[in-house]
């Protein structure tokens, strides 16, 4: 798979598991998520740039369920590492 495939399949992955949680703030994050996955099609280094510096606040909030935490650990880690390899970061 391609870098732009895993930026997209992974930011899909952090995108299932915030909206999962149910809760507004995790939801509107996913929210903003979304539309960078698409722009990644067009824009791989834009979309990626945009992402990581809404990653933080993101990690601050982990979900309350161990396994759906398990899950957004996961999710959060392999989207936060490919941001940074096609920023080369």
């Amino acid at each position: 798979m391609s870098v732009r495939g895993e930026f997209r399949r992974l930011g899909a992955d952090l995108v299932a598991t915030l909206r999962e949680t149910g809760e507004p703030t995790r939801v509107a994050s996913a929210d903003a998520l979304d539309p960078l996955l698409e722009r990644a099609v067009e824009d791989l280094p834009g979309a990626a740039e945009a992402a990581l510096p809404m990653l933080p606040k993101i990690a601050a909030a982990p979900p309350a369920d161990p396994a759906l935490c398990e899950r957004f650990d996961d999710a959060f880690e392999r989207f936060e590492a490919v941001c940074r390899i096609v920023l080369g970061s």
